[in-house]
Parts: structure tokens; sequence; C-alpha cells
């Protein structure tokens, strides 16, 4: 099937076009499918489906007319759809791709975004695939995590979040420190900040990181911080579990809104930080 695929011009088209840009600093198509590749575990019962996906998701964006409105037919997920419909009948697949966007423009735009998350995910065939592949779509280099987190919890609170295989462990070692603010209320936030403390203690050994966390003196946040030597993808894969378990076990973070979360490096003095492109684009 991938061969087939691999031998349509149109879609050779797709996977090489684009440019660094917010969200892809990777730039062509071509480099984020191969970063999802590598991230699927050979192992895993969802692979084919997986990388079937991956292949299609944003392969359609050079098709899009940007100074045109919106419609099916001006979107690239649509357009993924339409494409693959020629190659697969099954409607798993099918469904996946042409909202693999809406969790992102739900969590942009909606005024209650849990609520229309659910909404989606009762319209899903196959919700597991769905979070498993938008998973997979926003854990790559340049991608907002607070967007993930957001995800995460949303499936958790709906009994959603899927479990799956560590991905392959090719990704280079760093320290790191991964940090995730909840926005609180003055009367919410020593019990917000309580809890993530417990949270630290439970979990500790699960992240293999020190954890710590900070009230701000205005009482309207509250950080978790994680210090962490390994994969970038690995933390990531691992605060999976930690959304779970500390959703079941301290039901306060259901109400403490999540608004921030961040992975940030050390930078020494000979280094230098790159400008940030300017441009926008999912």
């Amino acid at each position: 099937m991938e061969r087939r695929l691999l031998d349509d011009p149109r879609l050779r088209l797709g996977l090489a076009w684009g440019q660094p840009r917010s969200g892809h600093p990777e730039g062509r198509v071509a480099d984020h499918v191969a970063a999802m590749l590598a991230a699927i575990p050979n192992d895993d019962p969802l692979r084919r489906d997986l990388r079937f996906l991956a292949l299609l998701h944003d392969s359609f964006k050079a098709e899009v007319r940007p100074d045109e409105p919106w419609t099916p037919a001006n979107d690239h997920a649509s357009l993924a759809r339409r494409f693959a419909e020629r190659y697969t009948a099954d409607q798993r697949l099918l469904m996946t791709l042409e909202v693999h966007d809406e969790p992102y423009w739900i969590w942009r735009t909606e005024d209650a975004p849990e609520s229309a998350l659910r909404s989606l995910l009762e319209r899903l065939p196959d919700p597991e695939l769905f979070a498993r592949f938008v998973e997979l779509d926003a854990t790559n280099e340049g991608k907002d995590l607070t967007f993930l987190w957001w995800f995460r919890r949303g499936l958790a609170i709906a009994g959603q979040l899927p479990s799956h295989r560590s991905a392959n462990a090719d990704t280079p070692v760093e320290d790191v420190v991964y940090v995730k603010a909840f926005a609180t209320t003055p009367q919410q936030q020593p019990a917000v900040a309580r809890a993530a403390n417990e949270l630290i203690a439970e979990q500790q050994a699960r992240m293999r990181a020190e954890g710590e966390v900070l009230s701000s003196d205005d009482g309207l946040r509250v950080v978790l911080l994680w210090r962490w030597h390994g994969s970038r993808r690995e933390l990531i894969e691992r605060d999976e579990e930690v959304v779970r378990e500390a959703l079941a076990a301290h039901p306060v973070f259901e109400q403490a809104r999540p608004v921030e979360a961040r992975i940030f490096h050390a930078i020494s003095s000979q280094e230098t930080i790159p400008r940030a492109n300017a441009h926008f684009d999912r």
C-alpha cells in the first residue's frame, strides 16, 4: 500500500512542499512525516494504520489556496480524505484524516472546548486510533505542548485516553525542564499546589525526574516542573500516564485549567538562541 501511495506523483509533490514555519520548523511535509514514522514502535498493533495516516495527513497543504475562504474543497484534511478514498474504504482511516486537526481548532476557538471534544469523539468510528494519531502528530518538535496536555486531559476525563507502546528509542538524550502551568483562583491555588506536590511524590519513580511545584503570589498560577535527563519524546510519553493517574487520584486537577506546557533547555553563555520564524501555519 505504501509503495502504491508513494508512486503517485500528486502525493510526492505534496510531500516535497513546505518551508520552516511555526509548528513545523522542519520545513518540508516529508520531513515532518519522516519524524512521525520514526516514532511509531515496530511492534505497535496500530503501526500500519498510523503510517498510512502519517503519509497522507498534511500532504495536500500544497493544494490549499490561502487567498480563498475555507471550504471542504479548499481544506488539506478534506483533500487528504478524498485522495485516500482511492486506496481504502476504511471509515476509521478516512474519518481520522478528515478531522485530524479539529481538536486543535476546538482548543484554539471553542468557548467550551472539553464539551466540543467529547462531541467529536462520539462521532468517530475509532476514537482510539484517532487519539493515537493526534498525539503522534502533536509530539513533533515545534508543536505547542499545551495543546497536547489539554488533549490528553480531555481524553482522560472522557475515559478515552489510550495506552500504547513506547516509541523507538533513537532520539538524543538531553537535559531539559518540562514546565506545565495551571490557571487557578486564589481560593483554588492551595489545593492545586498540594495535589501537585502529592503527584510528584507519587510519580517521581515513573518519570525518573526531579519534580518541583511553584505557586504565584497573586494566586492565579500553579506551576509543575520536571527536570529530566533523557529523550524529549520519552518524556512526553511518560507524561501521558501521569496525566491519566493525576486526574484519577486528584479530582481538583479537573477544575484547574491547563494554560501552558513548554520544554526548556539550559543555554550556556557560548550558545545563541535562533530567531523564531514569524510565520504561522497549521
